[in-house]
C-alpha cells in the first residue's frame, strides 16, 4: 500500500497551484475593480456633462422669471437621478434644498454657476446649482461585484487545481511513489523482485517508462556485480591470509626500525648533552685562567704562547658551538626574531669583529653597498649577522695576503621591500667543481687536505643555508679552484624605521657578596678570580651542603650555581631555597653550566633561577650577570619584576618561545586568580594553598618577583592556617594581580 505523504511532491504541488490561483484571483479581482471605478466615474461624469447641458439654460430661465414651481420641479427631476444624494440651489431670491439634508458617507460634490444673458444688456449672475454624489453607493456596488468575481475566480481555479493535483498524482506520483519504494527495497537488498508499475504498457514509452527501466537495469546490474564480487572474493579469500602475514613481518620491521631510530635520536641528544658538559667544563678552566694570564704581566714570548692558547681554546669553542647549534636547528629550536636595524650598519661591524682577523692573514677587507638601498631594514638580524659573520670569517680563513669583498645590490624595490643580493668573494684557494655542489651540506668540506691544514667542522655553510631558507631565500656559489671564490644569497627584506641608539653597556656593577657553588676546583678558581679582580666579595661551597649552611648563615647578593653538583644537583638546590624561608628566600641565582640546550634551560627556569651563564665563563657574560644583581641595600627598588630575567629568557629562547610562555602565563592568572578571589573569603586554606603555590612559581620563573613573593607569603599564611594574615593579603594581591595582568597583555602585544 502506497501511502501519500503528508510533504509529498503532490501536496507541495497542490499547494503551490492554491497559492498561485489565491495570487491570481486577487490581482484579476483587483483589475476588475479597476475597470468599473472608472466605469461608474465616466458614469458620473456623463450625468454631470448631461446637468450641465440640458439643466442649466432651464434652471437660469426659471431663476430669471422666478418661477419657484418650476425650479422645484427641475431640482426634484435631479434628484432622482442615479447617486445624486442632495441638490442645492442657492440665489438672492431662493434657497431650495431638495435630497437629504445632511448625506453621509464619502461626498462628491459639483457647483455650476448660473448666468442669464437677457435679450439686452450684459449677463447677469444669478445664483449657483450645488449638486452631491453619493460616492458610498459606488463604492458598495464596486465592493459587491468584486467579492462576486473573487468567489467564483477562487472557486473556478480552486478546482481547476485539485483537478490538475488528482491529474498529476495519477499520471507521475503513483509511479514515482513506487520508484521510490523500490528503490527502498534495493537498499536493503532485496535485488529478487523487479519493478512494476500500475499502468498500461504503451507503444511510445515517455520519461516514466524511461526511468523505471533504468532502474530496473540497475538491479540487474547490482545482481551481476554482486555475483562477480563473490567471485572474487573466492578469488582473493587465499591470498588474505599471505598478506596479513605479511603487513605483520612488515609492521614488526617498521616497528623495530621506529625504535632504532628513536634509540639513536635519544642518543644524538644525549651525546650532546654529554658533550657540551665535559668539553665546556675543561674549556672554562682553560679559559678562564688564560683571561686570568692575559691581565697579568708577561713577557713577549709568554705572552705570545698565552694568546696562542687562548686563540686554540677559542677555536674549540666555536666548533663546539657550531655543532650544538646546528643540532638545535634541526630540532626546529631556532626561530627569527624580526627586529629594526640598519643593513649596511650591520655589514660595517661584521667587518669590523673580523677586521684583526683579517689582519693576521694579511687579508684587505672592502665594502660595497648600493646606493639605493634603504636606510633601515626591518627582520631577522640575528640570522643575518650569523650569516654573513660565517661567510666572512671562511672567506678570510681560505684567503692568505688576498682580498676580501662583501658587497650588497639591491636587484628590485617597492614601496614596502626590497630584493637583495649579498654576496661575499675572495681569491683564496676556491673549490673544486665537484665539491661544490654538496658544499652546502653538513659535516662536508672541500678536500680532506683543507680539513687537515684548515680545521672546522663543516657545519658553516650548512647553518648559512638553513638560516636563509627559513628566511624565504635562496643561497649559492660561483668559485674557480685557485682563483677564489664567490657566496652569494638573495632574499626580501621590509624596509624598517630609523633605530633608537642602542643604550651604553653596562659598566662593572658594584661591589656585591656573592656564593659560587662550584665542585671543580678549577672553575671555582676561576670564576673566584674573576670576580674578586672586579671588587665582588666571593664565598665558595663545593656541594650541596655546604650552600645550603653558607645560606642560612648570611645573605647574599648573587649566587652563581653549578648545575651537576655531587649528591644534591644544583636544580634540586634551587628548588629548595626557593621553597625554604631565609635570608636567600628571594636572592638572585643564576645557573652556572655547560648544559645550555632549550630543553635544559627551561627546566632551569621552572626550578627558580633568574638568569643561565655559559661554561666556559666569559668575562663579559659575567659582567653582564652582576650588573643586572643588586647589593642588599639595594634590593627592594624594583621588586615588582625582574626585567633581566626576562631579557634572559628572550636571548636563550627567543621572542616566539617567550611569547608563548607568556601566553601561558596569562591563561594560568585569568584561570586561577577567580578561585582564589572565592577562596580568600571563605577562609579555604587548602585551596589558597594550592592555587598560590601554582602560581608563586609560574611568576618568579618569568620575572614577576613582587607578584611570586606575595603568593609565597599567602602561600605560608595557609600552610598555618592564618586567616588574619590572608585577609590582610587579599587587596594587595587583587593589586599585583591587577599590575600582573597589564604589564603581560602590554608584553604580550608588543
Amino acid at each position: 500500500m502506497i501511502r501519500l505523504h503528508t510533504d509529498g511532491l503532490l501536496r507541495r504541488l497542490l499547494r503551490f497551484i492554491l497559492l498561485f490561483s489565491l495570487c491570481f484571483t486577487v490581482l484579476a479581482s483587483s483589475v476588475q475593480l479597476y475597470f468599473e471605478y472608472r466605469r461608474e466615474m465616466r458614469d458620473i461624469e456623463a450625468r454631470m456633462a448631461l446637468i450641465r447641458a440640458g439643466y442649466l439654460a432651464s434652471l437660469e430661465r426659471s431663476l430669471w422669471d422666478l418661477d419657484e414651481a418650476q425650479l422645484d420641479t427641475q431640482l426634484r427631476g435631479l434628484v432622482d437621478f442615479s447617486d445624486v444624494a442632495r441638490v442645492r440651489l442657492v440665489s438672492d431670491d431662493f434657497q431650495l434644498l431638495r435630497g437629504e439634508a445632511e448625506p453621509k458617507g464619502p461626498l462628491r460634490i459639483e457647483r455650476f454657476p448660473l448666468d442669464y444673458q437677457p435679450p439686452s444688456g450684459p449677463a447677469r449672475h444669478l445664483g449657483e446649482l450645488e449638486v452631491s454624489i453619493d460616492l458610498g453607493a459606488v463604492h458598495h456596488r464596486l465592493y459587491a461585484t468584486g467579492l462576486a468575481s473573487l468567489l467564483w475566480m477562487g472557486v473556478f481555479l480552486c478546482g481547476l487545481a485539485v483537478a490538475l493535483s488528482g491529474l498529476f498524482y495519477r499520471l507521475v506520483t503513483r509511479h514515482l511513489q513506487v520508484m521510490a519504494e523500490f528503490a527502498r527495497r534495493i537498499g536493503a537488498g532485496q535485488w529478487q523482485e523487479p519493478l512494476r508499475l500500475g499502468r498500461r504498457r504503451s507503444s511510445r514509452p515517455d520519461e516514466i517508462d524511461t526511468v523505471a527501466n533504468a532502474l530496473d537495469d540497475m538491479r540487474r546490474a547490482i545482481l551481476s556485480d554482486i555475483e562477480r564480487r563473490e567471485r572474487d572474493r573466492l578469488a582473493l579469500q587465499d591470498k588474505r591470509d599471505e598478506l596479513q602475514a605479511m603487513v605483520e613481518r612488515r609492521t614488526a620491521s617498521l616497528a623495530r626500525a621506529k625504535d632504532d631510530a628513536e634509540a639513536a635520536n635519544l642518543a644524538k641528544s644525549r651525546f650532546l648533552a654529554t658533550m657540551s658538559h665535559e668539553l665546556r667544563t675543561p674549556l672554562n678552566g682553560i679559559l678562564g685562567m688564560a683571561e686570568l694570564l692575559r691581565g697579568g704581566r708577561l713577557d713577549a714570548a709568554d705572552r705570545q704562547r698565552l694568546e696562542a692558547l687562548y686563540k686554540a681554546g677559542e677555536g674549540l669553542l666555536a666548533i663546539l658551538n657550531e655543532v650544538l647549534y646546528f643540532a638545535r636547528l634541526e630540532e626546529g629550536e631556532s626561530r627569527a626574531e624580526l627586529v629594526g636595524f640598519s643593513l649596511r650598519q650591520l655589514c660595517q661591524e661584521v667587518l669590523a669583529l673580523l677586521e684583526p682577523m683579517a689582519a693576521d692573514n694579511g687579508d684587505t677587507l672592502h665594502l660595497e653597498v648600493d646606493e639605493q638601498l634603504a636606510g633601515y631594514q626591518h627582520g631577522a638580524e640575528q640570522y643575518l649577522r650569523q650569516v654573513l659573520s660565517n661567510l666572512l670569517a671562511n672567506a678570510i680563513k681560505f684567503t692568505e695576503h688576498g682580498q676580501v669583498r662583501l658587497k650588497v645590490q639591491v636587484l628590485a624595490s617597492d614601496a614596502t621591500t626590497q630584493r637583495l643580493r649579498l654576496s661575499v668573494s675572495d681569491n683564496g684557494i676556491g673549490i673544486e667543481p665537484a665539491v661544490q655542489a654538496k658544499i652546502f651540506d653538513r659535516f662536508v668540506q672541500a678536500s680532506e687536505a683543507v680539513a687537515r691544514r684548515y680545521g672546522g667542522t663543516g657545519l658553516g655553510l650548512a647553518i648559512c643555508k638553513h638560516l636563509v631558507e627559513k628566511l624565504g631565500g635562496c643561497i649559492g656559489l660561483d668559485s674557480v679552484q685557485g682563483q677564489g671564490s664567490c657566496f652569494w644569497f638573495e632574499l626580501d627584506i621590509a624596509l624598517g624605521q630609523p633605530v633608537a641608539a642602542n643604550t651604553p653597556a653596562h659598566s662593572v656593577s658594584a661591589s656585591l657578596d656573592i656564593l659560587v657553588v662550584e665542585d671543580v676546583a678549577l672553575n671555582r678558581e676561576v670564576a673566584g678570580s674573576l670576580l674578586v679582580r672586579d671588587g665582588h666579595r666571593v664565598s665558595f661551597a663545593e656541594d650541596a651542603g655546604q650552600a645550603l649552611q653558607l645560606c642560612a648563615q648570611r645573605r647574599f647578593d648573587l649566587i652563581l650555581l653549578d648545575v651537576h653538583l655531587p649528591g644534591m644537583s644544583g636544580v634540586e638546590l634551587c628548588r629548595q631555597l626557593r621553597a625554604t624561608p631565609g635570608p636567600n628566600h628571594q636572592s638572585r641565582i643564576v645557573a652556572l653550566t655547560a648544559g645550555v640546550q632549550p630543553g635544559q634551560v627551561s627546566g632551569y627556569l621552572e626550578a627558580g633561577m633568574q638568569g643561565v651563564l655559559a661554561k666556559p665563563l666569559r668575562l663579559a657574560n659575567l659582567r653582564q650577570a652582576l650588573a643586572d644583581a643588586k647589593p642588599t641595600e639595594e634590593a627592594g627598588i624594583d621588586a615588582n619584576m625582574d626585567w633581566s630575567l626576562l631579557a634572559t629568557h628572550r636571548s636563550l629562547l627567543g621572542e616566539q618561545k617567550l611569547q608563548g610562555l607568556l601566553k601561558v602565563l596569562h591563561q594560568s592568572l585569568e584561570q586561577h586568580a577567580t578561585g582564589l578571589a572565592e577562596a580568600l573569603p571563605a577562609q579555604d586554606f587548602t585551596e589558597v594553598l594550592h592555587l598560590a603555590h601554582r602560581l608563586a612559581g609560574s611568576c618568579d620563573s618569568l620575572g614577576f618577583s613582587g607578584l611570586a613573593a606575595l603568593l609565597r607569603r599567602l602561600e605560608d599564611a595557609a600552610r598555618q592556617h592564618d586567616g588574619q594574615a590572608l585577609n590582610a593579603l587579599a587587596e594587595p594581591l587583587a593589586n599585583q594581580l591587577g599590575q600582573a595582568r597589564a604589564t603581560l597583555e602590554q608584553l604580550i602585544q608588543s
